[in-house]
């Protein structure tokens, strides 16, 4: 089989779970034996032998980071789209020359190319929706980036989500037919990080993540003030950047948390594995999560996690703590409880950690492939 997959985030242009998703896969489809070609919207790429890659040179420093970063500066909206239209028309003039089997586009940002592709091709068309407009924006979706996910959406001939959750929001939303979509979670690679290296900070509690009122953060800012009411020593470091990072800090000192709580920025992966792995408890807050990768990151590193009952991440793991987002109280409890029962740390990492063991790219490899050979079956 042939597989053009379309992307837009890739090592080193990654912001969140998408691009980890798509280098991951990649990574793990190299070894099986499929011919792959992938369209990024840059050139400079983290290569991965036995994968082919076609830049449109579209751009170096996307559109799509800076609108993630700041969706309120609407001069944005019109440069993304033009964006978003120019990797569709040039993609298209790279799959020209290629002899492919199947579409394989990743979120509404190439849906466009992917539907567009089918349409000039008549090939198959296989669309992973990892997170929706819906979610990203808290139920107040952005009219022109709705329509280009619909349009994607129901154009593709099968769907693939990274959650049952997720699942449910396509067929809730957008009328899709349940029979079209597919779950296949995320997954991790426990050899990328540390595991439990004895070197834990035990007064430490971190967050990784953008910084949006999707991820919840102002819920973890109010919890970590009762936490720091019980506790003197402990510290909460916020890892990540986004719109809110301005919004968080003012909060953080209007709870007299300013000596408290650490914003880190977006720092390297070395630096961020180092911080899993000092972390005494890891918490993850979204009101909305699709998925939520840096769950599985945490648990690899064996920190105990918490995480909202709002998140995908939440199907597949058990060994961990879950609560509403909004129930700053049990957060606090739960949190107070990790810091002070050592014993209850240990036995909840160790678990988690060995729940990882069926949670492989290689795994999620295997499953994407069955689809690919049921579709393209199905449609030839």
């Amino acid at each position: 089989m042939h597989i053009l997959m379309l992307g837009w985030e890739f090592p080193p242009h990654s912001i969140g779970g998408l691009g980890r998703h798509t280098y991951e896969l990649l990574r793990a489809m190299s070894k099986k034996n499929l011919i792959i070609s992938i369209i990024l919207p840059f050139s400079d790429y983290k290569v991965i032998p036995g994968i082919k890659f076609l830049s449109v040179s579209l751009i170096k420093s996307s559109s799509v980071y800076n609108f993630i970063k700041n969706p309120s500066t609407l001069s944005l909206y019109g440069e993304l789209s033009t964006e978003v239209e120019e990797y569709a028309k040039k993609s298209i003039e790279l799959a020209t020359a290629e002899s492919f089997d199947l579409i394989h586009a990743n979120d509404w940002i190439t849906g466009r190319a992917g539907v567009e592709i089918k349409r000039r091709f008549g090939k198959p068309l296989l669309m992973t929706v990892h997170s929706t407009e819906y979610d990203r924006t808290l139920g107040h979706p952005q009219y022109w980036i709705e329509q280009e996910e619909r349009n994607a959406i129901l154009n593709a001939d099968r769907i693939i989500t990274v959650s049952e959750r997720l699942r449910q929001q396509l067929i809730k939303n957008y009328g899709v037919s349940a029979e079209k979509i597919g779950v296949i979670h995320n997954a991790i690679d426990i050899s990328k990080f540390y595991g439990n290296l004895k070197m834990r900070d035990p007064k430490m509690i971190l967050y990784v993540g953008r910084l949006s009122l999707q991820k919840g953060v102002d819920h973890l800012l109010k919890a970590f003030k009762i936490v720091a009411e019980n506790d003197k020593d402990v510290m909460l470091y916020i890892t990540g950047e986004g719109p809110q990072l301005k919004d968080l800090i003012d909060l953080s000192i209007d709870l007299k948390l300013g000596d408290r709580v650490v914003f880190t920025g977006k720092i390297s992966d070395e630096a961020m594995k180092q911080l899993y792995s000092k972390t005494s408890v890891f918490v993850m807050p979204s009101v909305s999560e699709p998925f939520g990768i840096t769950a599985l990151e945490a648990v690899a590193s064996m920190a105990p996690t918490i995480i909202s009952i709002q998140s995908g991440v939440s199907e597949i793991l058990k060994n961990v703590f879950k609560v509403d987002f909004w129930d700053i109280r049990q957060m606090a409890d739960m949190i107070i409880g990790l810091l002070q029962y050592p014993a209850i740390k240990e036995q909840m990492s160790s678990q988690a950690y060995t729940e990882l063991a069926t949670a492989t790219w290689e795994a999620a490899s295997d499953k994407f492939i069955e689809v690919y050979k049921r579709l393209i079956g199905d449609l030839t």
